[in-house]
């Protein structure tokens, strides 16, 4: 009882400013600012109100400006497990785990910067290689070069693959509280599954006011593009 009091106390006295910061937030977006902090912000408090879509939906838009948002990615693996569609989350391994948190902690400008300096450190060893006493083996300096440039290639081609993700980011949140997953682009077909709100899906294609999405677990089926919104808007 005395918890329930101090929850009331705590919303009359703050609830306006919440409010206030909540509306300014939202004018920031409305003018066009793309931040993952005012991601975050705006989910946690979607989040606060209730709206668990709305909260996966901003963290998610967070994550896909930067992947290594810690925060955004801790409170949507909260959200995730307390909702009622978390055993559509596969548990991935050990070792899988270990790699996607390395590959999401390294986010664009990381990965931009890591290669700026395997460049220099390249071109560096390319000048000693060049340079390098022509009496004398260039095995060291021939060796150093080469895992030098097998290096910048790959960290190139993992910042262009993860620049490519980003741009071509198909993923999308069931906003209603529930809907059903049809077999065909159809109100009238048979059902494939039900979610709840919060689900995390991938976009298909789209025919029309449907849309075919993939759910977690990889069930497929088609629902109207209405209920749920694009992380990438």
């Amino acid at each position: 009882m005395k918890r329930l009091v101090l929850l009331m106390v705590f919303i009359s006295l703050f609830g306006p400013v919440l409010a206030s910061e909540f509306d300014r937030m939202k004018a920031l977006e409305e003018q066009g600012a793309r931040n993952p902090d005012l991601y975050y912000n705006l989910g946690v408090s979607y989040w606060q109100t209730g709206q668990s879509g709305m909260a996966t939906l901003y963290f998610l838009r967070a994550l896909h400006l930067d992947s290594a948002h810690k925060a955004a990615k801790e409170n949507l693996n909260y959200t995730i497990n307390l909702s009622q569609d978390r055993d559509l989350y596969p548990r991935r391994l050990f070792l899988l785990r270990v790699f996607l948190e390395a590959y999401d902690f390294m986010n664009l400008n990381r990965m931009a910067i890591l290669s700026l300096v395997l460049l220099v450190l390249t071109a560096l060893s390319l000048i000693w290689y060049v340079n390098y006493d022509p009496e004398k083996e260039k095995g060291l300096p021939g060796l150093v070069l080469s895992i030098l440039l097998l290096l910048l290639l790959t960290s190139i081609a993992f910042m262009s693959f993860k620049a490519y993700r980003r741009a071509h980011n198909m993923q999308a949140v069931l906003l209603e509280n529930s809907a059903e997953l049809r077999e065909e682009a159809d109100s009238g077909s048979a059902r494939v599954a039900k979610i709840h709100e919060g689900v995390i899906v991938d976009i298909q294609k789209s025919s029309g006011e449907w849309m075919l999405v993939r759910l977690p677990n990889g069930q497929s089926g088609w629902i109207e593009d209405k209920l749920i919104a694009r992380v990438m808007d």
